[in-house]
């Protein structure tokens, strides 16, 4: 009975540091699937371009080794890809049984392998951690951040935001107020030039604008350029039947329903869309799309479920129109080594998210995400 009594407490002393070096485990292979995603998407798109997306992802162990594989799948998940870490990068293994898996959208890959609490300092944009401003007073010069949409940013850090940035403009700010309540601080920001207004947010209401707010380091590795873009509010912009016979034809013929151009990038030939494609078994696609040189080159593809009644309405209840309304708005268009990022903000069902995304191979994944939170039951 002693015997045995001693042997449970070691294996309860022994509990902790299982814990800890799994934990220490995790942290380093998450962190290689995130730096090696670019690969693996590149792997799974490439077998079957144009035809077959990886649209979701799973962190699992699936071979009983007490580490994590990372999957991929296509919409449907009849496609699996498994990718393992090697020691160094990732090597594509046998997929095996994935009965149980808990898949989610690949879009939200990046937000979900990464803590932010715990900081990225090998990443050279979440290292920085933009804030974007999303409740804004152009005339007043008054830019406020909260902490009730941008989660944590360690309280040390709120002096180094000094840079401004929206569209291609570069302004510098100071910290012009900090209130804290119970529930979240809010900073307030101030361009130490003020007619800066004018020319930063020629056009833009302040409901239409959210500019980006960065430590000037920042600005060593990101180049912000100059774009055009849509507003709301101006006659829309139709993709050209050029343009939508290049995206139809990329997607294997499906029909497009309605496609609008969102923004040009002159400095990199690039076009971007929003395409609904019309309903088919159930459930239709909806897509935003980057096309340069009379090619698609990047995609994020998103799938809404049709209403049982009906060819035109969805499950949440809005039309095939209505899906243009959750559209990104692109803020900034930013290029990095990492690949080419938009800052946008677009519309969920109850609130708004202001996100980064970067292009990866093929598809636009989600670094960073913050969540303004609108509706109240």
């Amino acid at each position: 009975m002693k015997r045995l009594f001693l042997m449970a407490v070691a294996l309860l002393l022994m509990v902790p540091g299982l814990m800890a070096q799994r934990s220490v485990q995790d942290k380093i292979f998450k962190a290689t699937y995130r730096h090696n995603l670019s690969t693996m998407v590149e792997i799974y798109d490439h077998e079957m371009p144009g035809q077959c997306f990886a649209e979701w992802f799973a962190y699992e162990d699936i071979d009983g080794d007490v580490t994590c594989e990372l999957l991929l799948a296509d919409h449907s998940k009849d496609r699996v890809m498994a990718f393992k870490y090697d020691g160094d990068g990732v090597e594509q293994v046998p997929v095996g049984s994935v009965e149980g898996v808990d898949w989610k959208p690949l879009f939200w890959f990046f937000t979900d392998m990464y803590d932010e609490a715990e900081g990225d300092e090998s990443d050279m944009t979440l290292t920085w951690r933009p804030l974007f401003a999303h409740d804004i007073d152009i005339d007043k010069n008054r830019f406020k951040a909260s902490s009730e949409v941008w989660g944590y940013v360690a309280p040390e850090r709120f002096g180094t935001y000094n840079r401004m940035i929206f569209k291609p403009h570069v302004g510098e700010v100071k910290l012009a107020n900090k209130r804290e309540t119970g529930q979240a601080v809010t900073l307030t920001f101030a361009l130490t030039n003020p007619a800066q207004t004018k020319t930063m947010f020629r056009g833009y209401a302040s409901t239409l604008a959210t500019p980006i707010i960065v430590p000037e380091g920042f600005l060593i590795t990101h180049n912000p350029l100059q774009y055009n873009r849509w507003l709301e509010g101006e006659p829309i912009e139709y993709a050209t039947a050029d343009a939508k016979k290049i995206i139809s034809g990329f997607y294997g013929g499906r029909l497009i329903f309605e496609a609008r151009r969102l923004a040009y990038c002159e400095e990199n030939e690039r076009t971007f869309y929003h395409v609904v494609f019309a309903p088919r078994d159930g459930e239709v696609l909806s897509a935003f799309v980057c096309l340069a040189e009379g090619s698609v080159v990047s995609l994020r593809n998103n799938w809404y479920k049709m209403d049982g009644n009906s060819r035109t309405t969805l499950e949440t209840g809005e039309d095939l129109t209505d899906i243009f309304f959750h559209g990104p708005q692109i803020m900034a268009m930013i290029s990095t080594p990492m690949g080419l990022e938009l800052y946008v903000r677009w519309n969920s069902m109850e609130g708004i998210h202001y996100a980064i995304w970067r292009e990866y191979w093929d598809q636009w994944i989600t670094i960073q995400d913050d969540y303004e939170y609108l509706v109240a039951y």
